[in-house]
């Protein structure tokens, strides 16, 4: 009898237990049994600094010109930008009278009238074996034999649009026709020689060519777009064709951004989704979408950083309380499946309007409203940073999306008063500010107090301009910093008439070929990306070229290291994996690798006259 009540009893407490739980999880309070575990990021490692011999040949870019005479040439920052997240540096030189002559020396050449100025020192130096970069056409017929031109008849009347290459030296870059006039050339028509070698072309005149004369080479861009942003990785990349041998420091990291996301979006059905799939929007979602994005998560080893809004609501009259009601179950569901995968999430905003008042610029298409004041802005963003604490208690929101990627003053004096645990934004690469966008650039704002994560390159199915971004942030120093949205398949601009599933091949497609020709990319946060950057930026990259080998060592570098090798003359390296080093050859660029080190010093043999 005492162990059938004991049976009873117990029944009776698991009955009554099950009902409380059933009754918490109906006010959405469960998740309080089961708190998110605070998430606590890796320690950045770092190589052990060694010495190495110091021997052998140093690259040396030297600039002709002085910081004055250069300051309002736009070249200049991106020769500097390219240079430093390449871990190399340039300085000024004013003649070429003290410069010691060597294939490892370039001069650049970014001002015509110093480089008309020097022109016999110019043809010596590159004579007697040095390599010269000429980074903007100029006409000057005294040295157009030594650039390699036949004949120049004027400047073009038009600017040239689009970019085709004629040789592949850098990987991933597509052709570009240009019917929008985003990748203009201000050019010089002309006639070249023979032995010109032309490596890029605009409307069938070339653009970049190299030639060689006496014992030298030289570089030579006929065209304006060095003075663009987009073309830092061209820059690159045509420099390491210069010398014999060309190293360049990596960071290689990729960045996902999934914007709007949690977000209320609504449920019901949709043309694009529910014929084809039988179910409604929150169902496609939950069912589809997300188990495909974290498939290619996994087949690439991504990481998401995903950011939130409270609601797609234009007022502000939502609060906290609201907020929770209305997103709890999605953002629990998807939030916890998110930092389960070891992903971030970051503030996207109260809602989808972009943090400007009436007298701040914004796009006009947007069809956003104004805030009032900087102090409407603030209440706003503490009403959903309380409704994120609340469901997420353990966990600290460090990153900032801006809406539409637009942002100015006052909103930046909004987030930093309203949620000051951010440290970080992610906003935009490229583009101009008149519409309101908020440009960045990559690192620490000290004037803001932000670290800026700038994204480079959006959608599922990135078109050839956004494929010229990526293509050319990759190049420059293995960025991939790219963003997407989950209703980009819903809209008919957006999804550029694709279904799904559809545009989860284009997206797969995308980073199929990224990652077999940069197979060291890793998938980092964005709060990772922001101590990653942090780390190899204040790193200092030192190489040795010697005569049967690349000697790669330096200060602080990052563990595991990654650098960029070309080979110009005929010379190979073993790919494989060695003693604390892989090498990773780059398929269909002779000469081109990346190498993959934990070593605090790595002896690279090169081979000689081989194919």
């Amino acid at each position: 009898m005492k162990d059938i009540n004991k049976v009873v009893w117990s029944v009776l407490l698991l009955t009554v237990l099950c009902m409380i739980v059933v009754q918490i999880s109906r006010i959405g309070e469960i998740h309080w049994l089961f708190p998110q575990q605070e998430i606590k990021m890796k320690k950045q490692k770092f190589l052990p600094t060694l010495s190495a011999t110091d021997q052998g040949e140093h690259l040396k870019i030297l600039v002709l010109g002085d910081e004055e005479s250069l300051k309002n040439n736009p070249s200049i920052l991106h020769l500097e930008k390219s240079l430093e997240l390449g871990k190399l540096s340039y300085s000024y030189i004013n003649s070429l009278d003290q410069v010691s002559v060597s294939p490892y020396t370039i001069v650049v050449i970014l001002d015509e009238k110093k480089a008309i100025a020097e022109e016999k020192g110019i043809r010596n130096f590159v004579h007697a074996g040095g390599r010269l970069f000429v980074g903007l056409r100029f006409i000057h017929p005294s040295l157009n034999d030594v650039m390699g031109i036949e004949q120049v008849d004027g400047y073009q009347q038009n600017d040239l649009n689009g970019i085709t290459f004629t040789k592949p030296f850098a990987p991933i870059y597509p052709d570009v026709k240009d019917v929008d006039g985003r990748i203009p050339n201000n050019s010089l028509e002309l006639t070249l020689q023979n032995d010109s070698e032309v490596y890029v072309e605009s409307e069938g005149t070339p653009i970049l060519w190299y030639h060689s004369y006496g014992k030298g080479k030289v570089a030579y861009w006929n065209g304006t777009m060095l003075q663009g942003k987009g073309s830092r990785g061209l820059l690159l990349q045509s420099l390491s064709l210069l010398p014999p041998r060309f190293v360049s420091g990596r960071l290689e990291m990729s960045v996902f951004f999934i914007d709007d996301f949690p977000a209320p979006f609504p449920d019901g059905d949709h043309e694009n989704i529910t014929p084809t799939f039988d179910r409604s929007v929150g169902s496609f979602f939950k069912n589809i979408w997300w188990p495909d994005m974290k498939n290619l998560q996994d087949k690439y080893d991504l990481k998401y950083t995903h950011a939130f809004i409270g609601t797609y609501r234009a007022d502000q009259k939502m609060k906290t309380e609201q907020l929770i009601t209305q997103n709890q179950a999605k953002f629990l569901f998807y939030g916890r499946d998110a930092l389960q995968n070891g992903d971030e999430l970051s503030l996207h905003g109260y809602n989808h309007q972009s943090l400007v008042t009436k007298n701040e610029p914004i796009a006009k298409d947007f069809g956003y409203i104004p805030w009032e004041n900087q102090e409407q802005m603030e209440n706003a963003t503490s009403e959903v940073m309380k409704m994120h604490e609340h469901l997420f208690p353990n966990y600290k929101v460090k990153t900032y999306v801006p809406p539409s990627n637009v942002m100015n003053t006052t909103g930046l004096k909004a987030l930093k008063r309203s949620a000051p645990s951010i440290d970080t934004i992610s906003s935009l690469y490229l583009g101009g500010t008149d519409q309101g966008s908020f440009i960045q650039e990559f690192g620490y704002d000290e004037n803001a107090g932000y670290f800026h994560l700038p994204r480079v390159s959006s959608g599922y199915a990135p078109d050839l301009y956004e494929q010229f971004s990526y293509a050319d942030a990759l190049a420059n120093a293995g960025i991939l910093s790219h963003f997407i949205h989950p209703d980009d398949l819903l809209d008919p601009y957006r999804n550029r008439g694709y279904k799904w599933p559809d545009l989860n091949v284009e997206l797969d497609r995308h980073l199929k070929k990224i990652y077999e020709t940069y197979p060291f990319l890793k998938g980092v946060t964005a709060q990772e990306a922001k101590q990653l950057y942090t780390s190899y930026i204040q790193s200092e990259m030192k190489v040795d070229y010697q005569e049967d080998q690349i000697i790669l060592y330096g200060k602080n570098l990052v563990s595991p290291s990654v650098f960029l090798i070309r080979l110009n003359d005929n010379e190979t390296m073993e790919s494989g994996s060695f003693k604390g080093y892989t090498v990773a050859s780059i398929n269909g660029f002779h000469g081109l690798y990346t190498i993959k080190t934990y070593k605090g010093k790595t002896i690279v043999p090169i081979k000689r006259g081989e194919s």
